[in-house]
């Protein structure tokens, strides 16, 4: 990997307060207020482990997958579902492993939501069976990475009518086609692929299954996506690759029920990975600011530097809260299967996805403004915030997905009146 990391021009004075534990601490005054007991304890532990074992680990020159058996150790590869003998498990506790994990590395959250929930949720939620206990065991502890592979070269927010095509030759299955935007892809131990045995009916024939790097008939290629040097979106091709019956995932048609039965879970992650990044570009702001002198006095005194990160920290406040209220109710998608309320959900989850992702983005921007030219630096974490934000924008969906399937379901609830 090329070398990306330069001199260091932050002043000392700055720099002995621009540290992650006071970042933790500011951020935790905000969200401590919005959090239950358990979960303050939980999110006090992750931080002073991701402080004392992950932040001193960190090297932007590197790829974030070494990383990912340190966090394994301590079941923090994902705390959405229960595993081993994790007591603090749920939406709610995955989202605060999100933002805290961004806060000390955003490019790290980012591999690890795809491979701890985008990933593994799909197994946890629908696949059965000794190979899929074995892959779960290998992907939470970290010692194996997971990839989804569902967008094509040609079909991306439209990804229902895929082209991937998979036969069933009885004792097992010929998977052929052409995956792209798979995050984690050429590094990847296992993939879940989503392909359809007719094109004509994607709906009613979709497939879903967990295959394996060791198959034969895998190709990888690394996209150039300079936004996350320390992460690998690639091209996943499948050739011919003969998968066993007993990974199959989802059969026939449950495919595409599976497909997006997962989605909000995959948001809700989005969600706080977003908001994390948002903390960390808005509280370095913030400390940044109170500190830094021009023309005889701290930046923060200036109102046109003040207000501005005001009205910024006032937004975020709103769209945390919103987060988690977005976490709360994704509990529901697992209780209710009333057709209403999972049309509501998946909007819910959808509308803060947009704002959280776009919030994220603008809160980098708008602080990399503020703060000036040593914010377009690697001596503060705002510049390589911003890379990231942009990519979470559209992962998940990108943001015109997101209003398009809240506009639908608004329209819906007037198309239903009776006058």
């Amino acid at each position: 990997m090329k070398k990306i990391t330069g001199v260091d021009i932050l002043d000392d004075k700055i720099k002995e307060r621009l540290t992650t534990r006071n970042i933790y601490e500011i951020f935790n005054n905000f969200i401590i207020p919005l959090i239950s007991k358990e979960e303050q304890e939980f999110l006090e532990e992750l931080e002073d482990f991701l402080i004392k074992e992950i932040e001193p680990r960190v090297n932007l020159n590197n790829e974030v997958y070494e990383l990912f058996p340190i966090l394994g150790k301590k079941n923090y590869i994902q705390r959405l579902n229960q595993f081993g003998d994790m007591e603090r498990y749920g939406m709610r506790y995955e989202m605060l492993l999100a933002m805290a994990t961004s806060i000390v590395d955003p490019e790290l959250d980012l591999a690890r939501v795809v491979s701890g929930v985008i990933f593994a949720n799909p197994l946890f939620r629908h696949g059965k069976g000794d190979i899929i206990e074995k892959v779960l065991r290998e992907v939470i502890s970290g010692e194996k990475i997971g990839c989804i592979c569902i967008t094509e070269r040609h079909h991306g927010s439209d990804a229902v009518n895929m082209q991937t095509t998979i036969k069933n030759e009885n004792d097992h299955l010929l998977l052929d086609g052409e995956k792209v935007y798979t995050t984690n892809g050429s590094v990847a131990d296992y993939f879940v692929v989503y392909g359809v045995s007719n094109r004509n009916n994607p709906r009613g024939t979709m497939y879903q299954l967990l295959v394996e790097r060791e198959f034969e008939g895998i190709e990888t290629n690394r996209l150039g996506i300079q936004s996350i040097p320390r992460v690998e979106v690639s091209q996943t091709l499948f050739n011919s690759v003969k998968v066993p019956r007993e990974n199959i995932i989802g059969d026939e048609g449950i495919g595409y029920r599976n497909l997006f039965s997962g989605l909000v879970a995959e948001r809700n992650a989005i969600i706080g990975s977003s908001l994390g990044i948002a903390w960390l570009t808005a509280i370095t702001a913030l400390i940044y600011t109170n500190f830094r002198t021009q023309f005889g006095k701290p930046l923060y005194d200036f109102q046109g530097v003040s207000f501005p990160i005001t009205k910024l920290f006032t937004e975020l406040m709103a769209a945390t809260e919103l987060g988690f209220k977005s976490a709360t109710e994704y509990k529901k998608t697992l209780k209710y299967e009333d057709q209403k309320f999972v049309k509501y959900n998946a909007a819910f989850s959808s509308g803060t996805k947009f704002l959280a992702a776009n919030l994220a983005h603008r809160i980098s921007y708008e602080t990399q403004q503020l703060c000036g030219g040593i914010a377009f630096t690697d001596n503060m974490r705002i510049d390589k915030s911003l890379e990231v934000a942009k990519v979470q924008e559209i992962i998940g969906g990108a943001r015109n997905i997101q209003l398009y399937l809240v506009s639908k379901d608004i329209r819906d609830i007037v198309k239903n009146l009776t006058f």
